[in-house]
């Protein structure tokens, strides 16, 4: 063995012997038989050994053991010389040194340590505390939740920076363009209003209005123009001026069309077909709807046909001094620009159709700070029809179309 080159060391767990390159005393330095790793300093090398053993000769000659046999001193098997025999052929017994003077002339080792004595504790520099050693799973399981952590975080940024501009944009875009802005408080509709009702059967609907008319029109007794005509007892005379003998001659029967769309009742909300009928003596045409009676039959309603087919509010408009009157008509809510701008605020106005053609034409007037006008306000929506029967009385005003003032509405809740 060359010493400047390798060392011959024993390891302190094992006992064994093996071959390392010589190292500072710092050096690490592992057991190839049981990886026991440890600095050189705490390894035993076999000058060390021989050191011991001369050691414990000198101490058993000068103290003699009085029949007493102390422990012989065992090194391990394989890895040491053994040491030699005294003269004569016996091998005298060595006595175990005192500890103190074995570690005080040698390095610690524990392979110096007689054999049975329990090892040293740990050195503090190589001993690691179970819950501070790492393993890979442990790093992994940290890079998954540290990757977790700043997820969230990123989606959280983006939530916040991103939600402000979401508002501003829907906060900027502009509202929806009105057709119509009234002035008046939005209160709810009453629940008449928005009942649902069963849609009328039209194919039903429109063959009584075939039949029914077709009978009128074909009549050549007052009972049979009477039986057309629903409640025909109160306006038996109307009929019969209207329709019957004693008219100015023989009305005929020109055209019977559906109108398109379907009105509703003001007020209630219920919906009703409607039809018009041009006639010899009603070139623009009369409007016609049918009502079911106590029996379930249904018949001509009168008074809308009469009142459109005799042109009865045009004549009311031409009178100077006419009163109040009441009048079935059509309605549709309407911008007023047929009446000077400075009035607009003050009224809500209304296109009024008295034909299938809508000419003439007349606007209808209330007042928004009535409860007439505030009803009529709940009960129409802009783009809807309506049939109501209405008490009205000239409006005189310079406007572009004639005007009516409306005072009272037929079942309008408010006064």
């Amino acid at each position: 063995m060359n010493p400047g080159i390798t060392a011959s060391l024993i390891c302190p767990a094992c006992g064994q012997a093996f071959l390392s390159v010589q190292q500072s005393m710092e050096g690490m330095a592992q057991c190839p038989h049981c990886a026991h790793n440890a600095p050189r300093g705490h390894f035993g090398t076999q000058a060390q050994v021989a050191g011991v053993m001369q050691v414990r000769r000198r101490v058993s000659q000068t103290q003699p053991l009085q029949n007493m046999t102390a422990p012989v001193f065992q090194p391990p098997q394989n890895t040491a010389p053994q040491p030699a025999a005294w003269p004569g052929g016996q091998t005298m017994p060595v006595q175990t040194p005192t500890a103190s003077i074995a570690r005080a002339t040698l390095q610690h080792s524990q392979a110096l340590m007689p054999t049975g004595a329990p090892p040293p504790p740990p050195s503090q520099e190589n001993m690691t505390l179970p819950h501070l050693r790492t393993s890979s799973w442990r790093g992994a399981f940290i890079m998954l939740a540290f990757l977790v952590v700043c997820g969230a975080a990123v989606w959280l940024w983006w939530d916040q920076a991103n939600a402000p501009a979401i508002s501003k944009s829907a906060a900027a875009s502009p509202p929806p363009v009105m057709a119509e802005i009234r002035q008046t408080p939005i209160v709810a509709r009453t629940e008449t209003a928005h009942a649902w009702v069963e849609p009328p059967d039209i194919t039903a609907i429109s063959a009584d209005v075939k039949a029914l008319v077709t009978e009128f029109f074909a009549a050549d007794t007052p009972e049979r123009r009477a039986a057309c005509i629903h409640d025909a007892g109160k306006h038996s005379a109307e009929i019969e001026a209207q329709f019957g003998a004693a008219a100015a001659g023989k009305i005929e029967l020109r055209l019977l069309a559906r109108i398109p769309g379907m009105p509703l009742f003001v007020p209630g909300g219920q919906p009703a077909p409607l039809f018009k009928v041009v006639t010899s003596k009603c070139p623009n045409g009369a409007l016609i709807r049918l009502e079911t009676g106590a029996d379930g039959k249904r018949r001509i309603h009168w008074p809308l046909l009469f009142e459109t087919h005799a042109a009865t509010l045009a004549s009311f408009m031409n009178q100077q001094d006419a009163e109040a009157a009441w009048f079935h008509v059509g309605l549709r809510p309407s911008h007023g620009l047929d009446i000077p701008a400075e009035l607009r605020p003050k009224y809500l106005t209304f296109d009024v159709q008295v034909s299938a053609n809508s000419d003439p034409h007349f606007v209808a007037c209330v007042e928004r700070d009535t409860p007439l006008g505030r009803f009529l306000d709940r009960e129409t929506e802009w783009g809807k029809a309506y049939l109501a029967r209405l008490l009205v009385r000239k409006l005189d005003v310079q406007a572009d179309a004639p005007c009516l003032l409306v005072i009272d509405c037929e079942g309008a809740q408010e006064k």
